[in-house]
């Protein structure tokens, strides 16, 4: 009898053969599993250990809010005290847009209880684009109480919606002081990253004047609370917070009542600027310049109407023309050529050129405004001989004359913190080899006698020159007060032989006070003072550009620059009138009004204020106005 083989035997067995496969599945099943269970396992190792810190901080931004809080910019003093810009409590409503139930519902049920603007609803709808979602977005502020109240009363009903108070800035004197202390505003795109300050909402930095040349000191430091909040954005708790750095205080060398006198005065022009500095250290004690603007207009709740009018105006409101506005000195600048040709020995003091109305140079005929006969240094600078100073340029030529021109500050731009100051023109060969890449030509030193052809200075550039030359010192223009117990170097000597300086005083002296003088109608009428000056009328174009102006652009810039007391001089001053006519027709009675005020208040001889949150000694800021 034959026996099967086990095989054999498997195959006939239905029942083993069902058993056999199960046993395959459950295998394959239980691997599946196992490796099923290991990517979980290995995910959540992953999750738990390796990837903790990132879900945590994940986990934390959903759960804490981190906010800045803005700091109180330091508020702005005159040189006695009087708060020029100051910062005011502001009621504001923020939303956080990772919170808000749909950015634009919440902006509309806000515009049930606040106004929102189609421009401010188009800003909030912008900045949350750009922005991280977590960062609140100012929607609107100047909040009453009652609206302030009315918000916090509904804030559990408004999802992302928080209220908080912030700070405005209110300009005192505004017209006045506008272009020296300037006005904030919004930071740019590109000024956003320059400090985490900036992305506080409705946070404001200095955009010009000392507000924009001071702000780093005068904006503070940023602090911050840390809260706890549930999944609407809701504050559950306060859990820290880090009190924020108020900026520093600034006090002025500018005296506010003077500013405002002067503005006053000079308003009754189209356009023009006046400055008035301490000839002993250089502080600017007035600078005025028409026409003006309303900085509060600008730095808070802007109105866009009233930006696009004052950018559109043609007489420029927002330029400072006092150390903007570069013109020809016209006869000003003959006091520098006086100078100069002393200090290269081609005149001597009493030495006559003969003036008989006009002076060949070349084949080119250049008049005098009348026919002065022979007239020595001191009559030339009474009765403003353009002959002799012709005659005298001519000798000495261009380099000589802007030795000294820079001696007096002419040709450069000061280290001031105040923005946008331009630093005229001092030429000489090399300047215009580098400029305009051609030769000095002999006949454009004769324009330049005048105070023409390629001089250009500031309306603080003239001023600068009469202190300099009433002093005897090589000031330079300051802005802020010095820090309490900051050693400030008295100014140097300046590089001029003093008899010269004399020589030059005495022919100034004259211009107002003796007979024959320019501007003897603007003699001070103050008991035992006198007032030393210069008149300039300057024609109102560029070298080298055909004029066709008519009606008010026809006429000349009028010009005076002087200083006071003559026998101990303390104030120098310079005023420019744009199209004002002769020097001693526009812009000398404007100067002697308000020289006659500024003598009478003499802010030098009065102690001045103090600030108690002022810059340290040795930071940056105590020693502005004290560089060269």
């Amino acid at each position: 009898m034959k026996t099967r083989a086990p095989d054999d035997a498997n195959r006939r067995d239905p029942a083993r053969k069902q058993r056999l496969r199960f046993s395959r599945r459950a295998l394959l099943l239980g691997a599946g599993q196992a490796g099923l269970f290991g990517l979980l396992g290995w995910r959540l190792r992953q999750l738990q250990i390796l990837d903790t810190s990132e879900y945590r901080l994940l986990s934390d931004e959903n759960r804490l809010s981190r906010q800045l809080t803005a700091p109180r910019r330091g508020a702005i003093y005159d040189r006695f005290g009087t708060a020029v810009a100051e910062s005011r409590e502001s009621l504001r409503v923020v939303v956080v847009p990772a919170f808000a139930k749909g950015l634009g519902r919440t902006l509309d049920a806000l515009a049930r209880f606040v106004p929102i603007t189609e421009a401010d609803r188009d800003r909030v709808l912008r900045t949350a684009r750009r922005q991280s979602s977590y960062r609140p977005v100012l929607v609107a502020e100047g909040l009453s109480w009652r609206q302030f109240a009315l918000l916090n009363v509904l804030a559990p009903q408004l999802p992302g919606v928080a209220t908080d108070v912030g700070s405005y800035r209110v300009y005192n004197s505004p017209e006045p002081l506008a272009h020296v202390v300037g006005y904030v505003g919004m930071a740019g795109k590109g000024e956003v990253d320059e400090d985490p300050v900036m992305r506080v909402p409705g946070f404001r930095r200095g955009k010009t004047g000392l507000e924009k040349g001071f702000d780093p000191w005068l904006r503070g430091h940023a602090g911050a609370v840390t809260s706890e909040v549930d999944a609407h954005g809701r504050i559950v708790r306060e859990l820290g917070s880090t009190p924020s750095a108020p900026g520093r205080d600034l006090v002025l060398t500018i005296d506010h009542e003077l500013q405002a006198i002067a503005f006053a005065r000079l308003a009754t022009e189209r356009r023009g600027s006046l400055v008035a500095l301490d000839c002993h250290t250089g502080d600017v004690l007035a600078m005025v310049s028409v026409p003006s603007f309303n900085p509060n207009d600008i730095a808070f709740r802007p109105n866009s109407a009233r930006w696009a009018e004052l950018v559109r105006n043609e007489d420029e409101p927002l330029n400072n023309r006092a150390v903007d506005g570069q013109y020809p000195p016209g006869s000003t600048f003959k006091v520098v050529i006086a100078l100069a040709a002393l200090a290269s020995g081609v005149v001597k003091p009493d030495e006559h050129i003969v003036c008989k109305g006009s002076y060949f140079f070349g084949n080119h005929l250049f008049h005098c405004w009348k026919s002065h006969g022979p007239i020595a240094l001191h009559d030339a600078i009474k009765s403003s001989c353009d002959v002799y100073f012709y005659e005298t340029a001519h000798r000495m030529g261009i380099d000589k004359l802007a030795v000294t021109g820079r001696a007096l500050g002419l040709g450069r731009a000061y280290d001031s913190e105040l923005p946008g100051a331009k630093p005229g023109v001092m030429p000489d060969t090399a300047w215009k080899r580098k400029t305009l890449r051609q030769p000095w030509y002999p006949g454009e030193t004769i324009s330049c006698a005048i105070g023409q052809g390629y001089v250009l200075a500031t309306p603080l550039h003239l001023a600068l020159v009469a202190g300099r030359i009433a002093s005897g010192k090589a000031i330079v223009p300051r802005f802020v007060r010095p820090a309490p117990g900051l050693t400030v170097d008295e100014p140097k000597p300046l590089a001029v032989d003093p008899a010269h300086l004399q020589l030059v005083r005495e022919g100034m002296t004259a211009v107002v006070n003796e007979k024959g003088g320019t501007a003897t109608r603007v003699a001070l009428k103050l008991p035992g003072v006198l007032m030393a000056g210069k008149t300039g009328t300057a024609q109102a174009f560029g070298h080298g550009v055909a004029h066709h102006f008519t009606g008010y652009d026809a006429k000349p810039h009028s010009l005076f620059i002087a200083f006071a007391p003559v026998d101990a001089p303390r104030y120098s001053m310079a005023c420019v009138v744009e199209h004002g006519g002769w020097g001693a027709q526009t812009a000398a009675p404007i100067v002697h009004d308000v020289m006659t005020e500024l003598l009478v208040r003499d802010p030098a001889a009065r102690p001045a204020f103090v600030a108690s949150n002022a810059p340290e000694a040795g930071s940056t800021v105590a020693d502005a106005g004290t560089r060269p």
